[in-house]
């Protein structure tokens, strides 16, 4: 039997199975994880109150013999509460936990997405601007593209990447704008490419603040890179605006 192990590690999924346990997705510094929570759904279980999705626990592991291991304990460092309370944050962060289901579906080292995962949900509890909800769309947004770089696929979209000028198409197969002369595309406007270029370099949470017109712009931008790039499709990570 393979040697236990402790591991740092933030909760991405939970689903019940059998009459008591639970299987948990987990992501560590080390990659994805999938392990099995025995009695985890029993009332007077501890354990299943560590496992909640967003939460950030030292646990530790025993691996089995196929793809799922066990999860034999597990200590909250950070427990999620405040964001899993308010439902436009939560709803918001779900986004952010999908992309990386989805863009980063193999067990492969990434210290990079660990952190980044950790410091997205940290940022989501904190103050995100007077409009709660355009405020975690763009924080997810700004989240959702720094993971498309990550995987390789970091949208060029300052400028037309042929002349210089200003954007007006998106180039998905490309991952790059164009101005209408020198490429062609899904529509893009230069204001949204430029807040999408912003969101990608500068730190998360820099830039809150942001129409609904561009949050929809980024949205669209964000799924036809993923889908073109990596094969999947995201949900709609900004909600339609509103006013």
């Amino acid at each position: 039997m393979a040697t236990a192990y402790a591991a740092e590690a933030i909760v991405l999924r939970s689903f019940r199975t059998g009459e008591a346990d639970r299987v948990v997705h987990l992501l560590t510094p080390a990659g994805r994880v999938n392990v099995i929570a025995k009695g985890a759904r029993k009332t007077t279980a501890k354990m299943g109150a560590r496992l909640e999705p967003m939460t950030r626990i030292e646990a530790m592991i025993q691996p089995g013999k196929g793809d799922l291991s066990t999860i034999t304990g597990a200590h909250v460092l950070w427990s999620g509460d405040d964001l899993r309370r308010d439902p436009v944050r939560v709803l918001a962060a779900t986004g952010g936990i999908e992309a990386i289901v989805r863009l980063f579906p193999e067990p492969e080292p990434d210290q990079r997405l660990f952190d980044g995962l950790a410091r997205y949900l940290v940022a989501m509890t904190e103050p995100l601007g007077d409009d709660l909800r355009a405020g975690a769309e763009v924080l997810t947004l700004a989240f959702v593209l720094k993971l498309l770089a990550l995987a390789g696929w970091r949208p060029e979209v300052a400028a037309c990447v042929g002349c210089g000028g200003a954007v007006e198409v998106y180039d998905a197969a490309a991952g790059c704008a164009f101005c209408g002369a020198c490429g062609s595309g899904m529509p893009l406007d230069q204001a949204s490419a430029t807040a999408a270029a912003r969101l990608i370099s500068e730190p998360l949470g820099a830039l809150l603040t942001l129409p609904a017109g561009q949050r929809t712009a980024i949205a669209r931008l964000c799924r036809a890179t993923a889908e073109e790039h990596g094969g999947v499709r995201l949900s709609l990570l900004a909600q339609s605006p509103r006013g």
